[in-house]
């Protein structure tokens, strides 16, 4: 077994925040807050929160903000809220209904905006001459 695995069982519930766990398997409820390297949740699972971590897989519910490097969708995921992710994979059949945000890094995504913004401007003065 990994170091820092944590594992929820079908039928647990937990209400909280989740720390220092490198990778966690849920297969219960859960209403957390969590940052974490791999998340896990089995087709017996339900995650009300936010989620912060660079591979999430989903076979059961999800519910909150996400923020991933890598999503993974099976066909039996339930997924609102929003998810902000760089790579997302999603098998025929899972559900969404939620806000998708693709390569959510702020500073990127402020650089793009600057840039049109300073095209647009440009574009303003060729046409006044």
């Amino acid at each position: 077994m990994a170091s820092k695995q944590a594992v929820l069982g079908s039928g647990a519930r937990f209400t909280g925040k989740i720390s220092n766990a490198k990778s966690i398997e849920i297969n219960g409820y859960v209403e957390a807050d969590l940052t974490t390297e791999k998340v896990t949740i089995g087709s017996t699972g339900k995650f009300l929160g936010s989620v912060d971590s660079e591979l999430v897989v989903i076979a059961g519910e999800y519910e909150g903000k996400m923020q991933a490097d890598s999503v993974w969708l099976t066909e039996t995921s339930r997924i609102s809220g929003e998810v902000h992710y760089k790579s997302l994979q999603m098998d025929r059949g899972a559900a969404l209904n939620c806000r998708v945000v693709h390569n959510w890094n702020e500073a990127e995504v402020e650089k793009i905006e600057e840039t049109n913004e300073t095209g647009e401007v440009e574009e303003d003065k060729i046409g006044e001459k």
